[in-house]
């Protein structure tokens, strides 16, 4: 099922009140406190590591190979996000600002971009950058240079733009594995063979032996270097689809057609392959659509594929964001059967010590091997878009017996995510959750400003990986909390908030000074919702949307004797000082075209300006 062609419709935005009086619930109060740390800390984070102009305190040159875009883009990666979720003025204006600043950057002084895009990396990587890029629209959606790059971007991959073909739309495949504004790359950089290589992200393929010690023999480097190209470089790879969610950004911004027709096309593309692999993903397909095409048939040893030591991260992302990026923008649930039969593949081939199962992280030559836990990302993703008892069924087969970690709260970052007990919490088993996730939040917002304010090293010959390491925006509670969704997945997710908040007095996303939410339960067809107004003066006037990108309908909402008809995207709460209100809202789920639009936005077209 696709959405209809009409354009979402606008209509006065129904209004609640809240009438009683609240003494200030912990939860309220430790949000908000975090919200004002990381907007404290956020300048004294910037002003540390930026020049004028906002490009980071590195080095002048290019390092050369090993260096990727993403490392420096994951230093405000988040910031878009956050100022969308009742961040400062300040972090929403620096987002914009600093993406500019690290694109010229990375374009002109590293020569690693070409028309503000990286050249040609791999998909896990550009997901680490672009996530930055697909959230400034939910901070101002307005901004017409940020939508006119959304469409030159995504016309790298859909043939919008005719000079750059990543894309065979007869077979369907991306055309290699290394990709971007200047093409596919079939040549492979030496410095990234001899990584791949010896990380084992691919192997060369039956009938050929790699020598010990080949990097030291020019002409065993020669033939390494050319069987890398012949059977890695040529083929689409499953983490290609993490290019999914960059092609709906350009479909939130303009509503056109023919981005939703090729998510469809694609995300689909690998189901069949799927289904023709005997219920397995292969991870392999050549140049013309034939599984293992470059290998002898063998559907494993790809780019960050099934032998990868990352493979089996990298594979369940990728399938976990370009599955919710569909469903999505075609309303269709038909598309996350390609993760049902991903996890439900892995659950066949399990191993069971007691309750726990074991699921295979890897295929080799060998057969089925490295058993551990699943990793939670992917099942809980799933379990959240569906809404279905299968999918909560299926994670609770998966968390069985591994319970005691389900039910840890970490203090961690953002690059390290973790909503395992945020789900135990929506189940009724942890009720005091809420508290202990914003304090672990808080405590990590506190040791990374300690650490900017300590730092004393040479900031032009830093690792490239520092500003991860010490970037203070930490929304975790914040996203599971107020929106009642996971955190968007680090390797290019999109949001996956079941509500999203503005300030209707404002006019900005975000949730009002001292208003503060928490979403209390989850159902296929409902959501609960607290919101509280921590001010004894003024009162605030919240816009409650439904879903991240308005791709939900709210039906009836009731708040105590009140309730009212809604049937839209959004609802306004009215909060008197001091007040709270809890609200039962019905709501349609995948029913409305997403976009970024705002509320206020006459039939949700985006005023460009």
């Amino acid at each position: 099922r696709l959405y209809p062609e009409t354009e979402n419709t606008v209509n006065p935005i129904p209004k609640l009140s809240a009438t009683d009086r609240c003494a200030p619930p912990t939860w309220a109060v430790l949000e908000r406190q975090l919200i004002d740390a990381i907007d404290a800390a956020a300048p004294i984070f910037l002003e540390k590591y930026t020049r004028p102009g906002g490009a980071l305190i590195w080095q002048e040159e290019y390092p050369g190979d090993g260096v990727w875009a993403d490392d420096l883009y994951e230093a405000f990666f988040n910031w878009p996000l956050y100022h969308a979720l009742g961040g400062s003025d300040y972090t929403g204006k620096k987002a914009v600002e600093e993406w500019n600043a690290v694109t010229r950057q990375i374009e002109f002084d590293y020569g690693r971009a070409y028309r503000e895009f990286v050249t040609d990396d791999d998909w896990f990587h550009n997901a680490e950058n672009y996530i930055y890029f697909y959230h400034l629209g939910m901070a101002d959606p307005t901004n017409r240079e940020t939508m006119r790059r959304a469409r030159r971007f995504a016309g790298f991959y859909t043939g919008g733009d005719p000079t750059t073909p990543n894309y065979d739309p007869h077979h369907r495949v991306v055309r290699s594995p290394f990709s971007g504004s200047k093409g596919p790359l079939f040549d492979a950089r030496f410095a990234d063979v001899s990584y791949n290589i010896d990380h084992g992200h691919a192997t060369l393929g039956p009938g050929f032996e790699l020598r010990e010690g080949w990097q030291d023999d020019e002409q065993q480097r020669r033939a390494v270097h050319d069987r890398f190209n012949e059977v890695v470089m040529h083929s689409d790879v499953p983490v290609n689809l993490s290019i999914v969610p960059l092609i709906a950004t350009a479909f939130m911004y303009t509503g056109d057609t023919s981005y939703r027709d090729w998510i469809a096309e694609y995300v689909g593309a690998w189901l069949q392959r799927t289904i023709d692999n005997d219920g397995i993903l292969p991870d392999n397909v050549g140049p013309g659509g034939v599984i293992g095409e470059r290998r002898q048939g063998q559907w494993w040893g790809g780019f960050y594929g099934w032998t990868g030591r990352f493979g089996h991260q990298m594979v369940s992302c990728s399938l976990t964001i370009a599955a919710e990026a569909a469903l999505l923008v075609t309303g269709d649930h038909s598309h996350l059967e390609l993760l049902r039969t991903y996890l439900d593949l892995l659950i066949d081939k399990a191993e069971r010590q007691g309750d726990k199962l074991r699921v295979p992280h890897k295929h080799t030559d060998d057969g089925w091997t490295d058993f551990q836990p699943m990793l939670q990302l992917a099942p809980i993703h799933l379990w959240t878009a569906s809404m279905a008892d299968a999918d909560r069924d299926r994670l609770k087969r998966l968390r069985a017996g591994y319970e005691s970690e389900w039910a840890q709260v970490r203090q961690h970052g953002p690059r390290s995510q973790d909503d395992r007990a945020w789900t135990r919490y929506l189940e009724g088993e942890l009720p005091d959750y809420p508290e202990r996730i914003l304090q672990a939040n808080y405590r990590e917002v506190c040791d990374r400003t300690a650490k900017v304010l300590a730092d004393e090293q040479d900031l032009t010959r830093l690792d490239v990986h520092w500003w991860q390491q010490v970037n203070p925006v930490v929304p975790e509670g914040l996203v599971q909390l107020a929106t009642g969704g996971p955190e968007p997945i680090y390797w290019g997710g999109l949001a996956q908030g079941r509500v999203r908040y503005f300030d209707a007095d404002r006019r900005r996303a975000g949730l009002p000074p001292e208003v503060a939410a928490l979403v209390t339960s989850l159902k296929a067809d409902s959501v609960g919702l607290t919101l509280v107004n921590l001010s004894a003066t003024k009162a605030r006037s919240a816009i409650v949307g439904a879903g991240s990108f308005a791709e939900h309908a709210f039906s009836s909402v009731r708040a105590g004797d009140q309730e009212i008809e809604v049937d839209g995207t959004c609802l306004q709460v009215d909060l008197p000082p001091g007040t709270g209100i809890e609200l039962e809202a019905g709501m349609s789920r995948y029913c409305q075209r997403p976009t970024f639009a705002y509320p206020w936005h006459e039939r949700a077209t985006i005023p460009f300006r």
